[in-house]
């Protein structure tokens, strides 16, 4: 098994589009994964946190999963979620992501309950015995059990199934050592978009597992491409343009923001999990508004020739 197959770049964390009964709107999701592929991403993951893993049924992960797989053949590499309660339930998951054609597997921590570093250890442990494809952690404390820096580097020490980490934390402790460390041989992705551009400019990324990529797919390709070729002018204007985006999604539970921004610019339609009230609606609206004259600034800026290529 390869330990690294995994493109550089910007992979989009996909929503699951769903309709006014709750059930996903499978021709929705085929749609957005080829609008995705098509505006250069480098790869797709499905059943993350942005897709609302907690809320899928099995069924349902099988078939986003297969879907991804097929319309992104040939054209993007396809990580899927393995977010569950126990050790057996990912083990599940990520074998029937296998089987459907997975590229590799991401693994948050056990959810719901806090976990000791022991505990951590033992859950990757396990999960990654079963893999035949690479795994890679998810750090994303704000919902689970952080994941300790010492733990992902004795992780990455000794199972080679193991291949890097997402770091949703939004520090760059962990990044920070991998990169000082290369004989950990570690694939480091950006999974917090307020540092996104720090870790690029300061080579910390291999590149971002992005839910904002999932709606806005040109500016986190741009960004990234920009600090790959040291355009810091260019970079330093679409970072201001990308926290200007983050500061309207995140007066909204996750992933709400990301599914209301789908809906404006009409890449999908959106049915939150959560019904709006009144002043969640007015909220709405405001973002509605905000969205189209910000994004037909956005569209100039990605014309401008700092952004061409010769």
């Amino acid at each position: 098994m390869s330990r690294n197959p995994a493109p550089g770049g910007v992979i989009a964390a996909l929503l699951l589009p769903r309709d006014e009964a709750g059930l996903p709107e499978w021709d929705e999701f085929e749609r957005l994964v080829s609008f995705l592929c098509s505006r250069g991403v480098a790869g797709v993951c499905v059943n993350g946190a942005t897709g609302e893993y907690a809320r899928a049924t099995p069924e349902e992960r099988r078939t986003a999963i297969a879907i991804a797989c097929r319309v992104a053949a040939g054209r993007a590499f396809v990580i899927a979620g393995e977010g569950a309660a126990c050790a057996q339930a990912a083990i599940r998951n990520l074998r029937e992501a296998e089987a459907a054609g997975a590229h590799a597997h991401l693994v948050p921590p056990p959810c719901f309950f806090h976990y000791r570093d022991d505990d951590i250890e033992a859950y990757y442990r396990a999960v990654a015995a079963a893999a035949e494809r690479p795994v890679f952690i998810y750090n994303l404390p704000a919902f689970l059990t952080g994941v300790s820096c010492p733990t992902v580097v004795e992780l990455l020490r000794t199972e080679p199934r193991i291949a890097g980490i997402k770091d949703s934390s939004g520090q760059l402790d962990i990044l920070e050592h991998l990169t000082a460390d290369p004989s950990l041989g570690a694939l480091r992705f950006v999974g917090n978009d307020w540092v996104l551009a720090e870790a690029c400019q300061r080579r910390l990324a291999d590149g971002a597992i992005s839910g904002i990529a999932c709606v806005l797919p040109e500016l986190l390709v741009a960004l990234w491409d920009a600090c790959q070729s040291a355009d810091w002018e260019a970079a330093t204007k679409l970072e201001h343009s990308l926290k200007e985006a983050l500061e309207w999604i995140d007066g909204w539970p996750a992933p709400m923001g990301l599914h209301l921004l789908a809906e404006t610019r009409g890449v999908r339609r959106s049915l939150p999990a959560v019904p709006l009230s009144p002043a969640r609606r007015e909220q709405a609206d405001a973002m509605r508004r905000w969205f189209e004259p910000w994004w037909d600034g956005l569209q100039d800026q990605l014309a401008s020739p700092l952004l061409i290529q010769p």
